[in-house]
This record gives C-alpha cells, sequence and structure tokens, in this order.
C-alpha cells in the first residue's frame, strides 16, 4: 500500500515537472493508473518508422499529447535482431525528416535524431533469445539562449 501511494506521488512529480518545463497544456495519453483513455497504436505515431512485426508495451510507454506533436516514451519489441532494428532506425528515419545528432552501434545501441524542436533517443537492446527490445524517448528541445 505504502509503495503505491510513493509511485503515484511520483508520477504526479514528474507530470506537474513536465508541465511547468513547457509552459503548454500537457495531456497524459497513456501511462500507469490511465483510466477511460484509448489504448495505443502504432498509428498514433506517424512521424516516426517503427519495424514491421513490432509488438506495442502498452504498460512501458508513457506518451503526453501536445497540439503538434507528441512527447514520451514509446516501447515496443521486435522480432528483428538489435543490428537490424539500427539499421531500420537509419535508412527509415531521415525519411520522416529526422536529421542524425549521433550513433553509438554496441551492446546496447543509441540513436539521438532531430526534429522540429524535438529530440528522439532511441536506446535497441537484444532480447535473451530472439528480437529486440525498443525505447524511443522523444523531448523538446530547450531553444532559450
Amino acid at each position: 500500500m505504502f509503495f503505491k501511494i510513493i509511485s503515484k506521488v511520483k508520477l504526479l512529480f514528474l507530470f506537474i515537472f513536465l508541465v511547468s518545463c513547457t509552459g503548454e497544456t500537457l495531456i497524459p495519453i497513456k501511462g500507469p493508473e490511465t483510466e477511460g483513455v484509448p489504448e495505443l497504436n502504432f498509428a498514433q505515431f506517424d512521424d516516426i518508422p517503427i519495424p514491421i512485426g513490432s509488438t506495442l508495451d502498452q504498460k512501458n510507454s508513457i506518451i503526453i499529447s501536445k497540439k503538434e506533436a507528441w512527447l514520451g516514451r514509446l516501447t515496443f519489441e521486435s522480432n528483428k535482431s538489435q543490428l537490424e532494428v539500427f539499421d531500420f532506425f537509419r535508412n527509415e528515419l531521415p525519411k520522416f525528416d529526422w536529421k542524425k545528432l549521433s550513433e553509438v552501434r554496441a551492446d546496447s545501441s543509441l540513436l539521438n535524431y532531430t526534429n522540429n524542436q524535438r529530440i528522439a533517443s532511441i536506446l535497441i537492446d537484444s532480447k535473451t533469445l530472439l528480437g529486440s527490445v525498443v525505447r524511443i524517448t522523444v523531448t523538446e528541445m530547450d531553444t532559450s539562449p
């Protein structure tokens, strides 16, 4: 019981922090304890490529909707290897107007791209047997001087 209360308090502080940073109204789309909100699906993310055969991880995805573009963390599993997913993003992100900032291909690969005042960090890890786990975190760029 105590840990559930602490988790809810942490989530509340995270939400307040995000609202205070942007100065705009943020609306949580999906995350822990969001009842009455439609389930996430890949069709909601038309500005970023998703490998065919991927499965959305509803529990670990937290999306904040904004007027122009989504922010948050999108988590999914792919039936493709970590290297195949890395190459997929490397080839497909520019087609969606994302520009490369940095890439690191390793046991845990990381790609950083930018698009219209947003930064996407894509972390790709191999699963134990087959496939990979992908975590895409999209945040706003700080435009203050």
